[in-house]
């Protein structure tokens, strides 16, 4: 926990509540933390790996609201657990991940009485809530492949492995429509389509 940013600045109280409190968790890729509708009665302190936040219609199409990094904390988790409201969205971990986990008494009492983490939780919902805004203005006034190809551009790799499927999960669309927007990529020599994996030539 001392890896956290906030961490140096809590008082002895605080750290020592941390240290009897806590309890360390480790998952494998693939494993769901919480899901949209339920309510969360514990929050995560990620430390490594990275866990997918994302948000699922009636109609079976998802859209991916935003990636928890090491040191970050997911403020879908923090609303559902201090408000005991139903989760707005679906958290999986998408690497293998390790943290530490409380129940959520005792971050509330953390918030209340420590002034440096409010500040984080603070700094934190204000970079997710800028991110939001970008994604809502990306999905509002930009077409889709110009979204794909960005999505893609943003991943620093020139080959990428990932399916159609989960394209089409990340983006809130269909894997008809990512089909169709690859090939018509591939064709323009932007990229070739190979079994699991996309390589761009950009």
């Amino acid at each position: 926990m001392n890896r956290f940013p906030f961490y140096k600045d809590l008082s002895k109280g605080a750290k020592k509540l941390i240290e009897e409190n806590s309890m360390e968790v480790s998952m494998p890729a693939g494993m769901e933390l919480f899901a949209q509708g339920e309510q969360c009665r514990d929050i995560l302190f990620l430390v490594d790996g990275f866990v997918r936040v994302y948000r699922h219609h009636i109609s079976g199409q998802e859209i991916t609201l935003y990636y928890l990094e090491p040191f970050e904390q997911c403020n879908i988790n923090l609303n559902s657990a201090f408000a005991n409201s139903p989760a707005a969205g679906t958290a999986v971990s998408d690497s293998e991940i390790s943290g530490y986990m409380f129940s959520a008494p005792i971050i509330k009492s953390l918030y209340t009485s420590e002034p440096a983490y409010q500040q984080y939780i603070f700094e934190l919902f204000s970079r997710r809530l800028e991110g939001m805004a970008g994604l809502v203005e990306d999905v509002r006034f930009k077409k889709m492949d110009e979204r794909l190809l960005d999505w893609l551009k943003l991943q620093n790799s020139k080959i990428i492995k990932i399916t159609h499927d989960k394209l089409a999960a990340h983006l809130g669309t269909s894997r008809e429509v990512i089909s169709r927007s690859l090939k018509e990529f591939e064709r323009r020599d932007i990229l070739e389509l190979r079994r699991g994996e996309v390589e761009l030539k950009l």
